[in-house]
């Protein structure tokens, strides 16, 4: 029995229009590309549908052995704070899809920068040598810090590897100029700059493969000044977000990089009739519906004067806190607190005895 058009993860607006023109099931699909303009679908809009059934196409069965492997072959790029790294399984996972949620100030555009550095460092030194795209809303991203992030990496390489100067990192091409000129820059508006924004990046990466890493800082802020209570607008918001994570899925499963999307945090008014009272406390924004998109969730929060990083949603990790300090050099843990930290104790002796978990891999003629 063929599978209905419904059930295929794509926009409602585009199965409205399908199920319209007598298009119920995928069979009903085929050969019908020629007059999709009929049906009012754009070719975007076609090229998501055929992507999509590719992806539902080569779906196969796998063993669990084999699913374990993956596992164990799981690859990460490092926050530079064993603490941070250690709670989320090793830093943020390549293949998988990361949600950083957390209040103005809480550091997300600062692990962000930081990341767009750390993904660029050589294979030499245990990095990945790879490049990032930065998808900027909010108009944080600061070449500047950037930088001094690298800067602050050099010095920590130099003295890590036993280095002579610069000129030995330079030689592996990574240098301020090098590192500023990997990280592809967009800056969005709207949330319509936003869905144009990300399927070009698409085209990007077709381009340069070496791309291991999509920043988008951040996905709630184009939403904040829609009044979405139109319930065209909202729909037309989950739409968007609906496309977004599609596209986000498609490129994971195809290039086998990391996606983090930094998520601000709303007020929840939660009212009890009974009693006739109400409360109030901070969620992350864009509704319950987007809180199970995302492979990992990380919460970053401050606890008294002090910063604090926790899993707050994941199928593959505990719940887990550190607290961690932003520096001139970038993420840090914060060893002041550290015995508050709910991580491991044999972790801890670990983390005191480095700066950080990246290491060196040895070279072979």
């Amino acid at each position: 029995m063929s599978r209905h058009i419904t059930s295929l993860p794509i926009a409602n607006n585009l199965k409205t229009k399908l199920v319209k023109n007598g298009v119920e099931s995928v069979n009903d699909l085929k050969n019908l590309k020629p007059i999709f303009e009929d049906f009012g679908i754009s070719k975007s809009e076609v090229m998501e549908i055929y992507e999509t059934m590719n992806i539902q196409h080569s779906s196969k069965i796998t063993s669990v052995y084999e699913l374990l492997q993956n596992e164990e072959r799981a690859d990460f790029i490092s926050t530079f704070s064993p603490g941070f790294d250690n709670i989320i399984g090793g830093g943020v996972p390549i293949g998988k899809i990361t949600e950083l949620c957390g209040a103005a100030g809480s550091g997300k555009t600062q692990v962000c920068m930081q990341l767009c550095v750390n993904v660029q460092i050589p294979k030499i030194f245990g990095g990945k040598n790879s490049k990032a795209i930065f998808i900027d809303t909010e108009g944080s991203f600061s070449s500047n810090r950037v930088i001094e992030i690298v800067k602050s990496t050099e010095i920590l390489l130099i003295e890590k590897f036993n280095l002579s100067n610069r000129e030995d990192l330079i030689k592996n091409n990574f240098s301020v100029e090098k590192v500023l000129e990997n990280i592809f820059y967009y800056r969005c508006s709207d949330h319509i700059q936003l869905l144009a924004c990300f399927n070009n990046v698409r085209i990007l990466i077709e381009k340069e493969p070496n791309i291991k890493l999509i920043i988008i800082d951040s996905l709630a802020y184009p939403f904040r000044f829609v009044d979405f209570r139109d319930q065209n607008l909202s729909t037309m918001k989950t739409n968007i977000l609906n496309n977004i994570m599609n596209i986000a899925y498609l490129l994971i499963n195809k290039h086998k990089l990391a996606i983090l999307f930094t998520n601000q945090m709303t007020t929840r008014i939660n009212r009890d009739s009974m009693l006739n009272m109400s409360s109030s406390n901070l969620v992350p924004a864009l509704g319950e519906t987007w809180a199970h998109s995302a492979n990992l969730r990380i919460l970053l929060s401050w606890r008294n004067s002090m910063r604090q990083a926790s899993v707050c949603k994941s199928s593959y990790l505990p719940d887990k806190k550190c607290f961690y300090k932003i520096t001139k050099r970038g993420i840090e843990d914060d060893f002041d607190n550290f015995e508050k930290s709910y991580v491991d104790k044999e972790v801890v002796n670990e983390i005191q005895n480095t700066n950080f978990q990246i290491k060196r891999k040895k070279i072979t003629d």
